[in-house]
């Protein structure tokens, strides 16, 4: 399988800033086969498939969006724009501009896991303080691509550059034992993988549920004194320990 990543990587005269708002060329966000960048990657994979493959619709989405394009002076106006449609960036309707980060940091917001403003310097830091993310070290991750999952931010080792897998393995990069503890506030631990579905009762911050597996949808299935049951995977409220 052909691994493609999907970054932001220039204006359309191939420079940084100045240029017109959109993807003029078509080659602003574009799309490109794995490659070993000169400075290195660090790989970074979401705890969640669900968050993972969001992360990778969102930047396929950017990409075949001619309202998205390159521009590290107002790198932050797709972020504005997409705020107000759920971050997702196909439903962008205005000209726009991000940078290589900016783009990730609204990928990971339509996945669910909101992150402050960051560049590639404070990347690593901002995705792993948000314990939605590893990091994966081995060689046959950072220097290859066999092994790289849909939804992996690579990330250059010093300032320069970002770039989210946009095809390559779907397996599940997520443990399938452990526990789930629950981070923030009060969450429902429902019947099933939905918050479609009824709830059983509410957790709290500080509780911990031995972990049964994933759903399709990404919400973790837990046993509890109640009985099985799912609670939500988002990274603001739940994370998986060992």
């Amino acid at each position: 399988m052909t691994v493609c990543l999907g970054h932001a990587v220039g204006d359309e005269r191939g420079r940084a800033k100045g240029g017109a708002p959109g993807n003029q060329t078509g080659r602003e966000l574009r799309k490109s086969n794995w490659y070993r960048h000169d400075k290195g990657w660090r790989v970074f994979r979401a705890k969640s498939p669900a968050v993972a493959q969001r992360i990778a619709d969102a930047m396929r989405a950017a990409i075949d969006n001619p309202n998205i394009g390159y521009d590290q002076g107002d790198r932050n106006t797709l972020f504005a724009l997409a705020e107000r449609v759920g971050f997702d960036p196909a439903k962008v309707t205005e000209p726009c501009e991000c940078d290589c980060s900016s783009l990730v940091r609204v990928c990971c917001a339509y996945a669910g896991v909101p992150l402050p403003s960051f560049n590639t310097t404070s990347e690593p830091d901002r995705l792993l303080q948000s314990g939605a993310f590893v990091e994966l070290t081995g060689e046959e991750y950072t220097d290859s691509p066999g092994k790289l999952h849909s939804g992996d931010i690579l990330v250059t080792r010093v300032k320069g550059h970002t770039a989210v897998v946009i095809s390559g393995s779907e397996a599940s990069p997520v443990p399938s034992r452990g526990k789930v503890r629950v981070k923030g506030g009060s969450v429902r631990v429902r019947q099933g993988a939905s918050a479609d579905t009824p709830k059983l009762f509410t957790a709290h911050r500080g509780d911990t549920f031995p972990l049964l597996g994933i759903a399709d949808t990404g919400w973790y299935h837990i046993e509890t004194e109640r009985g099985e049951g799912y609670i939500s995977n988002r990274a603001d409220l739940t994370e998986v320990i060992a």
